[in-house]
């Protein structure tokens, strides 16, 4: 079940730097990845909570001398409600911005910027610590920026995105 937990997290990660490396062009590649990751994480989440109980998975990241930093997740009946609602709901938003995002010519973008905004919030999520709950607080941030500027050539997205990144940063 460790590994499951890794891949609900890791699954949108990859699917974000895949499509947003440009190895997908084709429209219909970016999104059978995009879509497969989310909804492979939200399966993969369903299957821990029906056979998994809690779990705490780490591993090392870092070892200097007698200094280890490790990152983590936390899945508890709490997490796992979240993981349910955010992977659900992301496997929906990604299966309804197939037809929203039919005729646009950043598709493939803007599929890397939605995966790596589910990649955030399941972050927050699992985080077991402080420490990495922000980093993906930021994350989270830095990818709604990215998706409310999506359409960075019209003026009142650009400036929405500019408003939202302030919100963010200043409160």
């Amino acid at each position: 079940m460790n590994t499951a937990a890794w891949l609900i997290l890791l699954l949108p990660l990859f699917s974000a730097v895949v499509i947003g490396l440009g190895a997908f062009r084709s429209r219909k590649a970016s999104a059978v990845i995009s879509i497969g990751a989310v909804t492979g994480s939200f399966l993969l989440t369903l299957l821990l909570v029906a056979f998994g109980g809690e779990l705490h998975p780490s591993v090392t990241w870092l070892a200097i001398g007698g200094l280890q930093i490790d990152i983590g997740l936390q899945i508890d009946q709490l997490s796992k409600l979240m993981l349910c609602v955010v992977t659900g709901v992301g496997s929906l938003i990604h299966i309804f911005s197939l037809g929203y995002m039919k005729e646009d010519r950043d598709f493939s973008r803007y599929f890397a910027f939605l995966s790596l905004f589910i990649f955030s919030m399941l972050g927050i999520v699992l985080a077991d610590n402080f420490v990495m709950m922000f980093i993906f607080w930021e994350l989270v941030g830095v990818s709604s920026y990215l998706l409310i500027g999506f359409w960075f050539e019209k003026p009142s997205a650009a400036d929405a995105a500019k408003k939202a990144f302030l919100t963010n940063r200043v409160g």
